[in-house]
């Protein structure tokens, strides 16, 4: 965390990204109470950046903020799962649709990539997982010119990430596995044919809903 204490003006948004990440990896699990001083010593930083960080991510919703207790993580309900997904559906399409088709070496690093998530997933290394799997769909999000949208489908990402944790990692063949494959994304950008891309993410995001919103259930959330 050192690095975080060597910057100016963009401490806060340092420290917003790295508990974004431990919040959707369940690191920190909703309800957690985010105290400012252990943060602040966590991250080498002070008390006013940690502070600036937690009341972004309060504005996103990933944690809250309670007056008289302080800032805690998010607490997961089925209900708020069903409506971020409602949004992601509306917002992933519309930025979908824009996108631009990459070249033969964007394709290439795709493709790659994409390997490169199966290869974590045999491993179960979920911690680099997560971090490629973000990646992938932020290089995809962010062949369109929209970059309002993208801001707004990353968004988006965050707070249903966060859920993610619930599930295991799909180690093996299995239909959870499929759901996060991303070849055939790869090959309608290839293809050019903006409704086999469309449709594929959509599927995807649906299967992905339907697995978390059964979980929440069994769980009583």
């Amino acid at each position: 965390m050192d690095e975080i204490s060597k910057s100016g003006r963009g401490v806060p948004a340092k420290i917003a990204g790295e508990l974004r990440s431990l919040i959707a990896r369940g690191t920190m699990a909703p309800g957690m109470r985010l105290g400012q001083t252990e943060l602040a010593e966590q991250f080498n930083a002070s008390r006013v950046p940690v502070r600036e960080a937690l009341k972004l991510l309060s504005s996103e919703g990933i944690i809250e903020h309670d007056p008289n207790r302080g800032f805690f993580v998010t607490r997961l309900s089925r209900d708020e799962a069903e409506q971020l997904f409602t949004l992601r559906h509306l917002v992933e399409d519309e930025l979908l649709k824009t996108v631009e088709w990459p070249d033969a070496e964007l394709l290439d690093a795709l493709s790659k990539r994409a390997e490169r998530l199966e290869q974590l997933l045999d491993q179960g290394d979920r911690s680099n997982w997560w971090n490629a799997h973000h990646d992938f769909h932020m290089e995809i999000f962010n062949l369109s010119p929209k970059k309002t949208i993208v801001r707004e489908a990353m968004r988006l990402w965050a707070l249903t990430d966060r859920y993610r944790a619930l599930l295991p990692l799909p180690r093996r063949a299995s239909e959870e596995r499929k759901v996060v494959n991303k070849h055939e994304l790869v090959e309608a950008l290839k293809e050019q044919d903006r409704a086999n891309l469309l449709a594929v993410r959509r599927n995807r995001r649906e299967s992905f809903e339907r697995l978390l919103l059964e979980t929440l259930e069994a769980r009583g959330l």
